[in-house]
C-alpha cells in the first residue's frame, strides 16, 4: 500500500505505518526534503536527488556522454564536465517545421506542451548546428534533413544545413524547414534517469 504525502515549502513531518510505502510529491519548486538526516532536492527532470553534491547509496551520479539517452526521451548533445553543463536534444531532433521568421513559434509550442517534460527549449545556434551536423549519427537515428541555423544569409535568405555535410546553403525565408530544439542542463545525472 502507498501512503501519499504532498509537500509545499513549509515544514512537514510524516510518519509512515509499517507495510506502507511513501510517495512524495512537491507542489512548489525550490523545496528541500530531508530523510533520515540526508538532504534531497528535486532536479530539473522531477527526480529527487541528493542535495549539495551529497552521494547516497543507490543514487550515484555520473558524468553524461554524448549520445547517451535519458528516460525523458532526450539525448546528450554535448558535455562540459568542468562546468557541470550539458546540452540536450530531443531524440527526433526537431520540434516541427516553420519559415525562418517563425521558428520561435515552434519553440513556444514545444515549451507550452512541456515537450519531453521540459519548458526551456530554444533554437539552435550556428555553432551548435554545425556540431549537430557532424555528430548526427551519435545523437539520432533520424534520416538527415535540412534544418534552419540561427543566422540570416541576407534579407531574403536564411541558412540551412544538411546533417553529415557540415556545409550550409541558403533558403528563402518563407518555405517551411525543420527547426531543431536544444536545451541546457547539468552534466551529472543519477543512474535512475538514464536508459
Amino acid at each position: 500500500m502507498t501512503e501519499h504525502a504532498f509537500f509545499t515549502n513549509k515544514d512537514m513531518h510524516v510518519t509512515v505505518p509499517a507495510g506502507f510505502s511513501l510517495r512524495v510529491e512537491f507542489l512548489a519548486s525550490g523545496g528541500q526534503l530531508s530523510i533520515n538526516g540526508q538532504d534531497y532536492a528535486v532536479n530539473e527532470t522531477g527526480l529527487v536527488v541528493p542535495a549539495n553534491g551529497q552521494q547516497t547509496q543507490g543514487l550515484a551520479q555520473r558524468v553524461l556522454e554524448v549520445g547517451q539517452r535519458l528516460r525523458d526521451g532526450t539525448v546528450v548533445f554535448s558535455v562540459d564536465p568542468a562546468k557541470n553543463k550539458a546540452l540536450f536534444v530531443p531524440a527526433k531532433i526537431f520540434g516541427g517545421q516553420a519559415s525562418f521568421d517563425e521558428q520561435d513559434q515552434v519553440v513556444e509550442a514545444a515549451n507550452g506542451h512541456h515537450f519531453h517534460g521540459h519548458t526551456d527549449w530554444r533554437r539552435i545556434t550556428d555553432d551548435e548546428g554545425y556540431r549537430l551536423a557532424q555528430d548526427w549519427a551519435k545523437v539520432t537515428t533520424q534520416t538527415p534533413a535540412f534544418f534552419w541555423l540561427a543566422s540570416l544569409q541576407n534579407d531574403n535568405e536564411g541558412r540551412v544545413l544538411l546533417p553529415k555535410s557540415g556545409c550550409y546553403t541558403t533558403n528563402r525565408h518563407n518555405p517551411n524547414v525543420w527547426v531543431p530544439l536544444i536545451r541546457s542542463g547539468t552534466a551529472r545525472y543519477v543512474e535512475a534517469e538514464l536508459t
